[in-house]
């Protein structure tokens, strides 16, 4: 290999490095889907992706109310819990806060087999809360609509 192939081929590494650390933060305003949740995100909102599995996956959801923990499962049982809201706008179940392994968490549901998990070290506030009352819920196997920014799943 000649210096200017090396050359190039580094480039191009570099490149397609920097390409995948900004894959995995997305910015609002757009509607971003993602392993269950549906958010529509407001100027200033950003998802950064976490991890993905099979049936769900997790992402961190920072705005104006602050940043929560987001573990989204397209395939779920019901929650565990004591419900605090018997269906938001989307018709949705959300859960008490609750303690689990150190963290302040808060469950959705949509009764059928979508679930999101919001989670802080800290207790989740008012303004959390309002923003976790804004995300709707898909199951695994559907397309919703309008999806500008999403996670898709792939076996590499």
């Amino acid at each position: 290999m000649t210096m200017r192939a090396a050359s190039i081929g580094c480039a191009v590494a570099a490149l397609l490095g920097a390409a995948a650390a900004s894959a995995g933060e997305l910015k609002g305003p757009a509607r971003f889907c993602g392993y269950s949740p549906i958010i529509d995100l407001l100027p200033g909102e950003r998802i950064e992706t976490l991890s993905g599995g099979i049936h769900g996956g997790t992402f961190r959801w920072t705005g104006n109310f602050g940043s929560l923990k987001v573990n989204g499962i397209g395939w779920a049982s019901k929650p565990k819990g004591k419900i605090a809201s018997k269906r938001n706008a989307m018709g949705h179940v959300r859960f008490a806060q609750r303690r689990s392994e150190g963290e302040y968490v808060v469950a959705i549901w949509n009764r059928s087999h979508g679930a999101a998990y919001f989670s802080s070290a800290d207790p989740i506030t008012k303004l959390q809360l309002a923003a976790i009352d804004r995300v709707d819920l898909f199951n695994e196997g559907e397309h919703p609509e309008g999806c500008k920014l999403q996670t898709i799943f792939s076996w590499e």
